[in-house]
């Protein structure tokens, strides 16, 4: 039984350690193949810092570029950064677990354990079909929605067909991926009065960020079934994502209409106001499209964009962000201490003491590391001499330090601009934005209080 008990011990079972280096091996591997003479239409190699920005935003599907992705990559190149969105998007331990699974391979205690983190998934016994689920949907609305562009991009603007397949599945990927990858240089804003294009890259997006689990549960309640045992039921999870999930959109749509309505929306038709007021509340949940340009927003539309990006999607899902799951916690967390209850509640389901130590906890190191990363590249980014920044040089800055945690790639348009030292500060960033808070999660979740053998006297101090 002490073989039993040490064949595999909980403390060599390191998600986190599993999930930084899938990545990071991942970032590593394209940064390779991206500086391949022939992957880039210039004579010679890509500049290794610059691939490295390329191949680390693909798979922290963030979106942010410092070249073009549709002019400066060959078709290879494109090739390589769509394979690093889907390995990102999916996440690299569950795209093996689905292949194990696919060849009839038993998966060991120790995969399981870590997509139990990963997911977020309590019952290790339900992963393989959870698995299944996630790459088949995947598979399935990636093809459906590349099917639907390609056929848009051939009949309507009159795409060679090549070229429309090429279009319209990479678009599709990058969409449900929630990567922002595109290959106009105007993102989508030459799209924006399309409401085929924009319905089905924004349904892609809210899907791509809705969260694995939440399909899990949502494919598993028979609504037609009186019997609510045998009907199943939503998890609270659940609600809560479809429920902050509504109301951010409805809040960024009216703000985003009501403040642009005669800024960058003033040469626009109605419906098209309305078709870019939707978009624009759908995509700086962690997607990075655009349909106006995001450098011509008023600074209050900049604001809650930022709002916006920094809560991000939803826990378990191809997003960042601090998850809208983490979001809610807080908020009912601040209700609790102001009203004095005893209880952090819910939707009448009270939330475990941890759960609110986690949440805060992972939205302000989130917000260190926004802070660190902006002062960081505001030192390295001051023009030569010491001299004074353009207007709005700071927000900018802070504007795409936020899109890099969040993996969102909005930019208004300082990347490709920022020097090598700044990029790498960016790089870091969005790779601490796409793991830092799913493994401090798992990281917190993990530690059990050990017993008080001391006790330290209290004295009471003066906060706020």
């Amino acid at each position: 039984m002490a073989f039993m008990k040490t064949k595999f011990p909980h403390k060599q079972i390191n998600a986190p350690r599993v999930i930084m280096l899938s990545f990071g091996g991942a970032i590593l591997v394209g940064t390779i193949l991206l500086i391949l003479p022939f992957a880039s239409r210039d004579p010679g190699p890509m500049h290794p810092v610059d691939a490295l920005f390329t191949s680390a935003s693909a798979v922290c599907v963030t979106g942010l570029i410092v070249v073009d992705t549709g002019t400066f990559f060959t078709p290879f190149g494109q090739s390589v950064i769509l394979v690093l969105i889907q390995l990102g998007g999916l996440g690299i331990m569950t795209l093996s677990t689905f292949f194990l699974i696919m060849l009839r391979r038993r998966l060991t205690l120790k995969d399981r354990l870590v997509l139990k983190d990963t997911l977020g998934e309590k019952k290790i016994s339900g992963l393989p079909g959870l698995i299944l689920l996630i790459v088949g949907m995947t598979v399935f609305l990636e093809t459906v929605g590349g099917f639907f562009l390609a056929w848009r991009f051939h009949r309507f603007y009159g795409y060679p067909l090549i070229r429309a397949v090429s279009h319209g599945f990479f678009h599709s990927v990058s969409a449900f991926c929630n990567a922002g990858f595109s290959l106009y240089a105007d993102s989508l804003t030459g799209f924006a009065g399309d409401g085929i294009v924009i319905g089905i890259m924004g349904v892609l997006i809210l899907l791509g960020g809705i969260g694995f689990v939440v399909w899990f549960n949502l494919t598993h309640i028979y609504f037609w079934r009186r019997d609510r045992i045998r009907r199943g039921r939503l998890r609270l999870q659940t609600r809560i994502v479809l429920a902050i999930s509504g109301i951010l959109l409805l809040v960024m749509f009216l703000f985003f209409i009501g403040a642009e309505w005669n800024n960058t929306l003033r040469d626009h038709t109605l419906p098209e106001k309305l078709l870019s007021g939707f978009f624009h509340s759908v995509t700086p949940r962690t997607a990075g499209f655009n349909t106006v340009p995001i450098s011509g927003m008023l600074p209050a539309t900049l604001w809650i964009t930022i709002i916006m990006m920094f809560i991000g999607a939803s826990p378990g899902s191809t997003g960042g962000g601090i998850k809208t799951v983490t979001f809610a916690v807080i908020l009912a967390s601040v209700y609790r201490m102001i009203t004095d209850r005893g209880q952090v509640l819910v939707g009448k389901k009270s939330i475990a003491e941890m759960t609110a130590v986690k949440a805060i906890s992972i939205a302000v190191l989130s917000l260190a590391l926004i802070l660190t990363s902006t002062g960081v590249l505001l030192l390295l980014e001051t023009p030569a001499g010491g001299g004074p920044c353009r207007a709005g040089y700071l927000g900018e800055i802070f504007f795409e330090t936020v899109s890099a945690f969040g993996t969102v790639g909005l930019s208004t348009g300082v990347t490709p601009e920022l020097s090598y030292p700044g990029k790498l500060v960016v790089i870091v960033t969005m790779f601490l934005g796409r793991i830092g808070p799913l493994t401090l999660a798992i990281l917190i979740g993990r530690r059990r209080q050990s017993p008080i053998s001391l006790r330290y006297p209290q004295e009471a101090v003066m906060v706020g």
